[in-house]
């Protein structure tokens, strides 16, 4: 649906004329799936959102949303309206704003990613960096990435950027690549059976550590479970930045990326070693909500993301 016929829908739903302070309150409600963070965001009172979703629920005949254990849920009716009622207050803010750019300089804006504590090491300082001169009020929090539910955070608004290895496969999502990263063995400097090279044999003899799946690197198990093999792991974490520690002090051994790897080598007393299995290289991937119409704000986010990464 185009946005003319997205707002056109708007005002000939229900049969009623359109409240756009009641739409935006739908459209908050359905992206927080909360009351409370929904009158945060308003800037008014829950009792305030209460209402207000109460005239939604006569307007439209629908209950709209129910209440579950992890906040308020979308019945089926609201699914449905979500996107055009998105669509459609996009363009009238659009429209209302003028807003046909993006002013980094004077904007204070915050923007949300979801990434894990190895993008934040690849990619953050210099992304902060160059914030310094081209955008010193623009603010930036990084969200804990879970993979699963990354997709749909970005549709509802909650995260502007995903930074991640795994295809997010969304047609209404945008995919740049950032670069192109390999993965590396990695263990304690003085590790006493594992060589520059080990063999198979020697490699799935030790007990390993991993990264959860839910932050997106788990291509390292597949190839092994790929070939038949399994290798035995001890302990999972939540983060890589855990990792040179606990190999410093134990006889594991872990897969990682490149990128995390030469981290380590700083952080603790670790030394890499050659895979005795090949792992195909994986694309660290920008991921954006191809937004329609556009969004001034998220274009600019993406090609300044990609022009960083480029300068490295």
């Amino acid at each position: 649906m185009n946005p003319r016929d997205a707002i056109i829908s708007l005002v000939y739903s229900a049969r009623m004329a359109v409240d756009l302070g009641l739409m935006k309150t739908f459209v908050l409600l359905y992206e927080s799936g909360s009351v409370t963070r929904t009158a945060e965001k308003l800037s008014v009172t829950q009792p305030s959102v209460s209402h207000s979703l109460s005239r939604l629920r006569r307007q439209f005949g629908d209950p709209l949303f129910v209440r579950t254990a992890d906040g308020l849920a979308p019945t089926d009716a609201a699914r449905r309206l979500y996107p055009d009622v998105r669509v459609g207050l996009e363009v009238i803010e659009a429209a209302v704003a003028g807003a046909s750019e993006f002013d980094p300089a004077t904007s204070n804006r915050t923007f949300r990613f979801l990434a894990t504590d190895l993008g934040e090491i690849a990619l953050l300082p210099s992304v902060l960096a160059e914030l310094d001169v081209r955008g010193p009020g623009v603010r930036v929090e990084v969200i804990p990435l879970d993979i699963g539910s990354a997709a749909a955070q970005l549709q509802q608004d909650r995260a502007d950027a995903v930074i991640c290895t795994p295809r997010l496969a969304d047609r209404d999502l945008r995919r740049d690549v950032l670069f192109r990263e390999h993965y590396v063995g990695l263990c304690a400097t003085d590790h006493p059976r594992i060589a520059e090279k080990p063999t198979l044999a020697a490699y799935l003899g030790e007990r390993h550590l991993s990264v959860d799946a839910a932050i997106g690197h788990s291509q390292a198990e597949q190839v092994l479970s790929s070939l038949g093999l399994r290798c035995e792991v001890g302990l999972r974490v939540s983060h890589f930045a855990a990792l040179p520690h606990l190999l410093e002090r134990t006889r594991y051994l872990a897969m990682v990326p490149c990128a995390s790897a030469q981290w380590s080598l700083r952080a603790a007393n670790v030394r890499i070693f050659t895979l005795p299995v090949d792992v195909p290289e994986v694309e660290v991937s920008l991921y954006s909500y191809d937004r329609r119409p556009a969004s001034p704000a998220i274009d600019w986010l993406r090609s300044f993301i990609c022009a960083v990464r480029q300068q490295r």
